[in-house]
């Protein structure tokens, strides 16, 4: 007597035909009407609001604890993604069946492993099952890249400082759409810079707390501050600036970035998507993130929030293992903050000795000991001086800095080549596109079964959209003049900022110094000897 399990599984009740009960019912009657000249059994098991993900689900994992004691001859599911949408999960199962002996039986598809053609197909089936659940992760992690590119706030509770605004703009066809963006809250937004200037004075999220609360600071909705308010507020990245040093920090975290340098104006704040996950709002891990840009405007460039990161890390450290946070020298006229970097990667900080030396000194080192970088200091008044003597005399044909900018003239000359270049990389991934397309149309002449027309035919439409996209690239490519410009703009630039630091360097704070400096170098890299500049668009 042959012996039947008939599986179901649905994510959630939504009282659609599709439910656990139908698919029951419709696998019990394809059994009856194939194999109804035979005495037979049939178990079933049934599992509700689990998704198709993985195949960690009770019912399942009792039918397989079934299937190892007592084999059935048959398994049968009303539709493929009803046992699961994962190509490897899918053939280590069909690999556990055979060798049971079991067949598989999918009732919609009309797949029987008990054939050697429907053994084919069903391997073809859940490789494309798998294929449309990464597309439309694609998809919908493409529609969040247009949105925040847009400069579009997809909503939940507006970060502090800012407020969500309704815009409405007309499409193509004329119609109006409306959407939402942040913009300062011209009364908040300097107590949230507040908060990030006090947590680098104080280190410490509780003594920022604390100082709010006394000074009657409150929160969007009048309370007082709490610790977790307070650190939400301290690294919620919608308050990072795209630059550089944003660009580095989300990458090395790990997170998807999806902006480039030549996105970064200095001003644009980030949008981060699939920060949190669940009801609970958990964080989930860094490698999950979505970075983009926005339209909104950030308040810390992408090293100030880097250093409040790394802080928070720090005090976390100190406060587990019970340690002294002791506040770090700086020193008021350090014009390379931001700009030195140890050769092992990490920042030079300003460090002042009690003999009255100034150096600049590694931050690994400072904050992990010698055993982390062995790399010496520098001295601060030294290498600051050298530094600035080369800005003031870049007029000089044999100056350091004047050939470097002279090497963006260059590039400028240069550009056609480079464009070249990028057209032809482009128009490579366009041709494999189309000819990927070839190869599943070519599936459209055999005899295949709609549910896999319908699921070849979306991916050609995908890559056709991607081709699309293609065109665009290489049509503003193909835009010289218009890439030129922006080169020449950012050469010029550099060349007024030259200018204007020289005339004007008693005159400007020490944070101007710096952000001009930066404007120019991209970094100064010391390895103990040398200091070595790079120039920023080098």
């Amino acid at each position: 007597m042959p012996k039947f399990a008939i599986y179901s599984r649905k994510s959630k009740f939504t009282g659609k035909g599709d439910s656990v009960e139908n698919q029951v019912e419709m696998c019990t009657n394809y059994i009856k009407t194939h194999f109804q000249e035979q005495d037979i059994e049939i178990s079933v098991y049934e599992d509700e609001g689990f998704s198709g993900k993985s195949l960690n689900r009770p019912h399942f994992i009792a039918m397989m604890n079934q299937e190892k004691s007592e084999p059935f001859d048959y398994i049968v599911v009303y539709r493929l993604d009803r046992i699961s949408r994962n190509v490897g999960d899918f053939a280590s199962l069909i690999e556990k069946l055979n060798k049971y002996g079991t067949a598989f039986i999918c009732v919609k598809e009309q797949f029987d492993t008990s054939t050697p053609m429907g053994r084919a197909m069903m391997n073809i089936a859940a490789v494309f099952a798998q294929l449309e659940r990464e597309t439309i992760a694609e998809r919908i992690k493409d529609n969040m890249y247009l949105q925040a590119k847009s400069g579009k706030w997809t909503g939940g509770t507006t970060p502090y400082g800012y407020k969500s605004v309704e815009c409405v703009s007309q499409d193509k066809d004329g119609k109006s759409r409306s959407y939402y963006t942040l913009t300062f809250d011209e009364e908040q937004i300097k107590y949230a810079k507040l908060c990030f200037s006090k947590f680098v004075e104080l280190q410490s999220i509780n003594a920022v707390t604390k100082f709010f609360n006394e000074h009657g600071y409150y929160t969007q909705k009048g309370n007082k501050w709490a610790k977790t308010n307070m650190k939400r507020i301290l690294t919620n990245p919608v308050y990072c600036i795209a630059d550089k040093d944003s660009l580095n920090y989300f990458k090395n975290l790990g997170c998807v970035v999806c902006f480039d340098e030549s996105d970064c104006d200095g001003i644009s704040g980030i949008l981060p998507y699939n920060r949190f996950i669940g009801q609970r709002r958990n964080e989930s891990s860094p490698e999950k993130w979505l970075i983009t840009i926005s339209n909104h405007q950030g308040i810390l460039s992408g090293y100030e929030f880097a250093r409040v990161q790394a802080l928070l890390k720090q005090v976390s450290k100190n406060s587990f293992t019970g340690q002294t946070n002791t506040r770090r020298a700086t020193n008021p006229n350090s014009i390379l903050s931001g700009v030195l970097r140890c050769k092992c990667g990490a920042y030079m900080r300003p460090k002042k000795y009690k003999s009255g030396k100034l150096v600049y000194i590694c931050e690994n080192k400072l904050d992990n000991g010698v055993k982390s970088c062995t790399n010496g200091n520098v001295d601060l008044i030294q290498i600051d001086n050298l530094v600035k003597e080369l800005l003031f005399d870049f007029e000089a044909d044999d100056n350091y800095i004047n050939k470097k900018i002279k090497g963006i003239k260059d590039k400028i000359s240069n550009l056609n080549n480079e464009v070249a270049e990028q057209i032809k990389s482009l128009q490579k991934r366009k041709d494999e596109n189309n000819e990927n397309i070839n190869k599943l149309l070519e599936v459209f002449s055999k005899d295949v079964s709609i549910t896999l027309i319908d699921l070849i035919d979306k991916k050609v439409n995908k890559l056709k959209e991607e081709n699309d996209l293609i065109s665009q690239q290489i049509i503003e490519l193909s835009n010289k003049e218009s890439v030129r410009a922006k080169l020449q703009e950012s050469y010029e630039s550099k060349i007024d900022a030259l200018k204007y630091l020289k005339e004007n360097f008693d005159k400007l704070s020490i944070a101007s110094k710096r952000e001009f400096v930066k404007k120019i170098i991209d970094k100064v890299v010391w390895d103990g000897e040398t200091a070595n500049i790079f120039i920023n668009g080098e």
